[in-house]
């Protein structure tokens, strides 16, 4: 079927929409909570005002246009994926802190990821939500994605597989990132098990895990309080590579 039974303007408005659909999937930000109307609308909305900056797709039937849409909706949640490692890392160390401190068994239920998380790990995905939101992160990622349609015009792109190394090495850094993050209380709890691990030697007859669980909950709090405003900034410095991050994907896929 040739392109003579859909307009140019029409191809190109709908290989946007995917692409800025893969975004808004693909980063959970202010938007994630939001209902699938209101993100499918969002998503047009944001296709509509970056329409003109890509030149219409030299396609010459239906057919290829169709198959473009996955390309197209890869590149945007690729780049939305950047954004969402970045918060990530928060849930990994909270993922990390909460067995040490013995508070994996109590766990919450998060309807918008359909996953269970304990309760440290949703304090600290709070807090990084809070700082992307306080830094501008949204702004951050659809900003690159207006950008993108310049460097990536729709239609043009054949391969998004050339961004799988970079995005694994993204990967790696943020599985990094999460582990330096909870290292404060790691190091803490490490200590207070060795202490009570002596004590228990020494005292045998004292119930060491009746009082060993009050003990590391009190210093893994504790700890984790003194520690927020360095985990703060340590979040908010990762937060502000998000944007060269996404570069270095659109660069990738591109073949630059």
């Amino acid at each position: 079927m040739s392109l003579a039974g859909m307009p140019a303007e029409l191809a190109t408005l709908a290989l946007e929409t995917a692409r800025t659909a893969g975004v808004l999937i693909g980063a959970p930000l202010i938007w994630t909570s939001a209902p699938i109307r209101v993100r499918t609308a969002l998503s047009v909305f944001m296709a509509l005002l970056v329409h003109g900056l890509s030149k219409a797709p030299a396609m010459d039937s239906v057919e290829n246009v169709i198959f473009a849409v996955p390309f197209e909706f890869i590149v945007g949640f690729a780049m939305g994926f950047v954004a969402r490692l970045s918060l990530v890392s928060a849930q990994i160390a909270g993922e990390i802190m909460s067995p040490i401190m013995g508070l994996s068994i109590a766990s919450l239920f998060d309807p918008h990821a359909e996953v269970s998380e304990t309760g440290i790990t949703r304090l600290v995905r709070n807090l990084s939500l809070l700082i992307a939101m306080a830094f501008g992160l949204h702004r951050v990622v659809l900003g690159s994605v207006i950008a993108s349609f310049r460097v990536l015009p729709v239609g043009s792109v054949h391969n998004p597989a050339l961004a799988t190394r970079t995005l694994v090495e993204l990967s790696v850094l943020s599985i990094a990132h999460g582990l330096r993050l909870a290292l404060p209380v790691l190091a803490v709890l490490f200590v207070a098990n060795v202490a009570l691990a002596f004590i228990s030697r020494a005292a045998p007859s004292m119930q060491i895990f009746s009082i060993g669980f009050g003990i590391t909950l009190s210093a893994g709090a504790a700890t984790m309080t003194m520690a927020l405003p360095d985990i703060a900034l340590s979040m908010l410095a990762d937060m502000q590579e998000v944007g060269p991050r996404i570069e270095r994907v659109i660069i990738a896929i591109a073949g630059l």
